[in-house]
């Protein structure tokens, strides 16, 4: 028979005094009640270690110092339950007092501007079903247990989906694809681990899972929240908290679970497993082994690594797309990071709206916090005190800005920088110092980078313990990509050892620069020597790929410097900066050059070389300071000033002679011929051109010779004398054709061709043009195609089908407009000509007709459409019927 309790036992809503009893004093009411068939009262370590917290906290609550949140609440409220400390028929009027109390509490503390959430009656009711349902499952536990060892079942329950799931205060938002694979992998797998970095809404995601297969799972869907679990002995006694589970006489609470769940259709999420991953793993593969129709979501920041484990990585939401361009609202409003933005940003101002006038913004901030869910929010809820223009300035130090997180939340998800400390402080010695050394790094890197330039031997430092060996990387950084710090990148555009590479999210790079620098700022010996191994790796990469980008491995290593170019920005601007090695700087853009002139980034490429010879001496004599002179001269040529370039081909080519590098001197007359055929020197021309030719010959380069016979062909073509011309392109070409550069190939090509145009052999000519221009394909920059595209418009022309000459002649305008380019000053005088002819031969209307079409090409259509794509050619034969009755006769 039950004990009957006392009336102070069994209504705790006041003191004796007749006050209205505290958080604290209901909790300690609730705790020493006599439960039900137990005379033992309940010792505050036993009732710690139901909720899933320290001892000390529980004193903490019952002393007052501190109040449970809600998170901790519920489970506390979940305890009571399992333990029937609250009084039959009353549970939840003792409940509710109970929170009611506390959130009042909560919300009449100094400096609380959130309100605490309102009692859940939906969740309290599904609890205490299930609670209820729980107790008939443990009476009959023994029974259980020995119809199973008989091969019997009893199948007792009543049909209902129990759940512990809160309604979230904000809507879910985007990662429709991510709720459908998630589902799928749990009707056939069972067992899912969602990982990810801190704050892109791994949590989240397993709720809404969760919400939206409640009616899959006949015995309910249930959220087991680890966060503030310290201790891993306490796990099963928390999963069984959760579930209303009391442990039974000569049974371990594991056996319990296994014995209740192992025929339960039922959905258990386990949340935040990455500080209890040993212990997460075991229970997790235990359950899953013995409970069959049991499915298991887990959120953890590395995978469990246990059997069956299916690991679905949880990414940041997807963020509008760089652009050079001004973005409107119509191409970013679907974008899941803005519509997140927009979504918490209406929380506090209800009337903002997404216009094309502050999307440019809106998209930055997305951008530049990488999608982060938890970051997107946090920056939304200082909209009520900055404009976005505001915001955006304030993302530099955007750990001081987005603190602003809902006081509900964990503390860890309050701040970002909390978030990120959770992370950081998890981590052993040597995976935080791999970390904050991989901050160095811009946009992606290489496993080989982070070898040569993370390690370094302890001679090289003050401190023995700033060492990293070489063959502890590859296990360090396995960890930190577990541990979702470090993200993995695999292209398919290369083979090798560099396919696969690594990243950190811009805001994990700017915590690990943070780790780097001292309290007040000051550089680190540790980032000093981290600056100087990285510009130092990436000055010998561009001088590896310099020896193979006038070569057929040419595309190769032009993807690879695509890959490296923000490694190689970072590395320019720290030579530039006081702590920087300017010769560092002068050696890499002195080689660079070629890579921004061939990619079609020249006003970029300009900008560094001439920031670097102003802070270089004249009067150094050494071979980085003639390159990168010459490397200014060729960029300043192509963009058609050619004053400056002059100026700069003769210095390059001073430079060059004094520093006894006959190969670079070579290089150097190259552009200095062209100079002198420009202002009608021809005889120097000439001079210069054959004294290239015989350098290049004496060092037994090939390419560097094939490109001097490709100059002195042109000079020799500018004295009329074509069959020598001839042979001299076509050697050069050969030449191109050993070393496997088919790209520069398309300048003897289009040399042969205009020296066939000028013999009036346009057949033969227009074959040469149309070779050069397939050899185009494939080409990042569009210079060689524009130059080639004006050459097939100069024999279409002579050929008489002018409507297509335009065309040609504006598609050729397009792409050089956009690269800053215009017609080199030794083809002026044709274009010009030609231009005129195409007028004078066509209407006003026609011209323009013609214009307009080829100016709204692509350069891929461009190439196409010169080479008679039937499609586009269709359209360009109607518009030279149509255009036919405008011609003047």
């Amino acid at each position: 028979m039950e004990t009957k309790r006392s009336e102070k036992n069994l209504m705790p809503h006041a003191t004796p005094e007749g006050e209205l009893a505290t958080p604290d004093q209901l909790l300690r009411l609730f705790r020493v009640r006599p439960r039900v068939g137990c005379k033992k009262k309940l010792r505050q370590i036993d009732m710690a270690a139901l909720v899933g917290i320290e001892t000390r906290t529980l004193q903490l609550w019952e002393c007052g110092e501190r109040l449970p949140s809600p998170d901790n609440l519920q489970r506390l409220i979940g305890a009571l339950l399992a333990e029937r400390l609250l009084l039959p028929g009353e549970e939840e009027q003792e409940a509710q007092l109970l929170w009611k109390t506390v959130a009042q509490a909560y919300e009449e503390r100094p400096g609380t501007y959130r309100l605490y959430p309102p009692f859940d009656e939906r969740w309290f009711r599904r609890l205490l079903h299930d609670a209820t349902h729980m107790l008939t499952a443990e009476q009959g536990l023994h029974q259980e247990v020995q119809a199973e060892k008989r091969g019997e079942h009893t199948g007792s329950g009543v049909p209902y989906t129990p759940t512990n799931l809160r309604p979230h205060p904000t809507s879910f938002l985007g990662r429709g694809p991510d709720l459908a694979e998630i589902k799928q992998l749990l009707v056939h797998t069972h067992f899912v681990t969602l990982t990810g970095a801190g704050g892109c809404g791994k949590t989240r995601l397993a709720q809404q899972v969760g919400e939206d297969m409640l009616d899959q799972y006949t015995d309910g869907v249930w959220l087991v929240e680890l966060a503030t679990l310290t201790d891993a002995a306490l796990l099963p006694g928390l999963i069984a908290t959760t579930l209303a589970l009391a442990e039974q006489p000569r049974h371990t609470l594991l056996e319990t679970l296994v014995a209740v769940l192992q025929h339960k259709r039922m959905l258990l999420i386990l949340d935040n497993c990455e500080h209890l991953v040993e212990a997460c793993a075991s229970i997790a593969e235990h359950l899953h082994a013995s409970c069959p129709e049991l499915s298991l979501l887990i959120t953890s920041r590395e995978a469990l690594n246990a059997d069956d484990e299916t690991v679905w990585q949880v990414a940041p939401l997807a963020v509008p797309a760089r652009s050079l361009q001004s973005v409107t609202a119509a191409q970013i409003r679907h974008t899941e990071a803005v519509q997140l933005f927009l979504a918490r940003a209406r929380l506090l101002l209800p009337h903002f709206e997404l216009t094309d006038q502050n999307a440019p913004t809106i998209a930055s901030i997305c951008q530049r916090l990488d999608g982060i869910p938890l970051a997107l929010e946090l920056a939304a809820a200082r909209m009520n005190l900055l404009s976005l223009e505001q915001l955006a300035e304030r993302l530099e130090d955007r750990f001081h800005l987005l603190t602003a997180g809902r006081r509900t939340a964990l503390p860890r998800h309050q701040t970002l920088r909390a978030t990120l400390d959770w992370s950081y402080e998890s981590l052993s010695q040597k995976e935080q110092q791999l970390f904050r050394r991989l901050s160095v790094f811009a946009g992606e890197w290489t496993l080989e980078a982070i070898e040569t330039i993370c390690v370094w031997p302890a001679m090289e430092t003050e401190s023995v313990g700033m060492t990293i060996e070489p063959r502890e990387v590859l296990d360090l950084l396995a960890k930190l990509v577990n541990k979702s710090l470090v993200l993995t990148v695999s292209t398919a555009q290369e083979a090798g050892p560099h396919a696969f590479r690594y990243r950190l999210l811009e805001t994990m790079k700017r915590y690990g620069q943070e780790q780097l620098e001292e309290w007040r700022g000051k550089s680190t010996q540790e980032q000093l020597l981290l600056q100087k191994h990285h510009a130092r790796y990436y000055m010998e990469l561009v001088e590896q790929a310099d020896r193979h980008l006038r070569s057929g491995a040419r595309e190769t290593w032009l993807v690879r410097l695509r890959a490296a170019q923000e490694n190689l920005r970072a590395a320019l601007a720290w030579s530039l900066s006081l702590q920087g090695e300017l010769e560092v700087g002068m050696r890499i853009a002195g080689m660079l050059y070629w890579f921004w002139l061939h990619e079609g980034i020249w006003s970029e490429g300009r900008s560094w070389l001439e920031k670097l010879l102003a802070q270089a001496p004249r009067y150094a004599e050494h071979v980085p300071l003639a390159r990168a002179v010459h490397g200014l001269s060729v960029l300043v040529w192509v963009q058609g000033e050619r004053q400056q370039a002059e100026h700069l081909a003769r210095e390059a080519a001073a430079l060059a002679l004094r520093s006894g590098d006959d190969c670079l001197f070579a290089t150097a007359l190259r552009l200095l011929v062209q100079v002198e055929l420009s202002q009608g020197n021809q005889k120097t021309a000439r001079k210069f051109a054959e004294e290239s030719v015989r350098l290049a010959r004496e060092q037994g380069d090939h390419w560097n010779l094939a490109s001097s016979l490709s100059v002195l062909g042109t000079v020799l073509q500018a004295q009329e004398e074509y069959l020598q011309a001839e042979q001299i392109y076509q050697e050069s070409l050969h030449g191109f054709e050993e070393t496997g550069d088919r790209w520069e190939q398309t300048g003897p090509l289009r040399s042969l061709g205009h020296l066939a145009w000028m013999q009036g052999k346009y057949e033969q000519a227009a074959h040469f043009y149309t070779r050069s221009i397939a050899l185009c394909q494939g080409m990042r920059g569009t210079w060689l195609l524009t130059r080639g595209l004006e050459g097939l418009a100069r024999v279409v022309c002579a050929q008489g089908n002018f409507p297509r000459a335009v065309a040609l002649l504006a598609a050729a305008e397009e792409q050089r407009s956009a690269l800053g380019a215009v017609v080199l000053p030794t083809m002026r005088a044709d274009y010009n000509h030609m231009l005129s002819v195409l007028r004078t031969s066509l209407s006003s209307q026609a011209f323009e007709e013609a214009w307009r079409f080829g100016s709204s090409m692509s350069a891929e259509q461009s190439m196409a459409y010169a080479l008679g794509d039937d499609a586009i050619s269709l359209h360009g034969r109607r518009l030279s019927e149509d255009s036919g009755e405008h011609a003047h006769e």
